[in-house]
């Protein structure tokens, strides 16, 4: 369940992407002054982080990753309906706000639910679903917006989340560290456990809190003991690797065009680029549990920064351009699902939807300044190959970031 609304965040995400141009036309706005639409939904979504993370371990997980998407299920829906740039841009904020909302107490909530030798995997794989329904959106929009116009592609968009949300509100359980502390506690866990284990409870069972209670304010707890410089390297690295991610699926379309490339030659790439971002996420978890991730980021993301900056200078070949996009999609996927695994290692369960939803905010937030930059390059004239090579540098600053969290670890403990 989890898995397929970050299937569908991943979507919603990266939808207008794919239709800008036609969206532009029909609005009557210069393909230059998207940067700002696109900025309007990642805004939402670092806001909808900051704000819906730390709520969710206050008020539970369940109940706020259902409202998370059910925000941006129907603002999805309601950005067809837009009338001018205006009315985009506060539309793409609200569906964005339930975005960020959404990842971070689902991570929390099924990490709990996982085996902690096998966690790393398991976040690998539910971000996975994140670059492939990119992908889904690319083949999706590639079929449907020639078809039957550019807004087909967010009313698919929006009806899948709206019935995932009534599937999770009804099948998917509590946080248990979460319903240990509610007054009725000790019998909503003992029927979950009775479903993971049934007939492990004969006689009387006591469920302690192992963790304890942090108090009212979890925020303050991302920098108490010993986690304060974790934290602030786990946030650059999240800055950074986010400008790049989606920096690559909204403007390389657009950029590609302008190179002369074909618009579905240009979709397919940011396709396979996201379908090598699903095998690297994937990949990236497992690696995690099984090596020293603070020796294994910088090492992917050192390897993405170079198949981005090689990017601009192999426009003449669609060949290479498909093979750069799908190893850039591995490598920085992989990037990105270890910093996220990293960080539900970092925080306990009491804190953890807070610690993963502020490294999720922050994340947002390079994803906020990213389009907003290229925007700019693009203004100020900037060639093709100038601009990758410019895409490549936060990926060597989040290379630098995680290469420090071995020190910071490594003093805490």
């Amino acid at each position: 369940m989890c898995f397929l609304i970050v299937l569908m965040d991943g979507f919603d995400t990266q939808a207008i992407g794919f239709v800008a141009t036609d969206m532009a036309s029909s609005l009557d706005i210069p393909i230059t002054a998207f940067g700002p639409v696109f900025s309007a939904g990642l805004l939402g979504a670092m806001l909808g982080a900051f704000v819906l993370g730390p709520l969710g371990d206050r008020f539970g997980r369940r109940w706020m990753l259902v409202g998370s998407a059910i925000t941006f299920a129907m603002f999805s829906l309601l950005t067809p309906h837009a009338a001018n740039f205006s009315s985009l841009s506060y539309l793409r904020f609200l569906a964005g706000f339930g975005l960020g909302g959404a990842i971070p107490n689902l991570l929390a909530l099924s990490s709990e639910y996982t085996p902690r030798r096998i966690r790393g995997l398991l976040i690998g794989l539910l971000w996975a679903g994140f670059p492939l329904g990119g992908a889904i959106g690319a083949v999706t929009g590639a079929y449907l917006v020639p078809r039957l116009g550019w807004p087909a592609l967010f009313y698919v968009g929006g009806s899948i989340p709206l019935l995932l949300a009534v599937l999770a509100a009804w099948a998917l359980p509590e946080s248990l560290h979460f319903l240990i502390r509610q007054p009725d506690g000790q019998r909503k866990v003992a029927a979950i456990a009775r479903r993971i284990a049934p007939g492990s409870q004969a006689g009387q069972v006591f469920y302690p809190d192992t963790e304890g209670q942090l108090g009212r304010l979890p925020f303050r707890h991302l920098f108490s003991d010993g986690r304060a410089a974790s934290t602030l390297l786990l946030w650059i690295a999240c800055f950074m690797c986010f400008v790049l991610l989606i920096v690559l699926v909204l403007w390389t379309p657009a950029l590609l065009r302008q190179a002369g490339i074909g618009g579905s030659q240009a979709v397919l790439i940011v396709g396979l680029n996201n379908l090598g971002s699903v095998v690297g996420t994937a990949l990236g978890g497992r690696l995690v549990d099984r090596f020293d991730p603070y020796l294994i980021l910088p090492v992917l993301f050192v390897a993405g920064a170079f198949s981005v900056g090689a990017f601009g200078y192999v426009t003449h070949s669609v060949m290479l351009l498909e093979l750069l996009g799908a190893l850039s999609g591995f490598f920085l996927g992989g990037g990105t699902s270890g910093l996220l695994s990293v960080a539900v290692l970092i925080y306990p369960s009491a804190i953890r939807a807070t610690g993963v939803g502020w490294a999720m905010a922050l994340g947002r937030m390079g994803q906020v300044t990213g389009p907003l930059v290229i925007g700019a390059l693009m203004i100020r004239g900037l060639t093709i190959s100038s601009i990758f090579v410019c895409c490549a540098i936060p990926a060597l600053c989040a290379a630098s970031a995680a290469a420090l969290l071995r020190l910071s670890r490594s003093a805490a403990e």
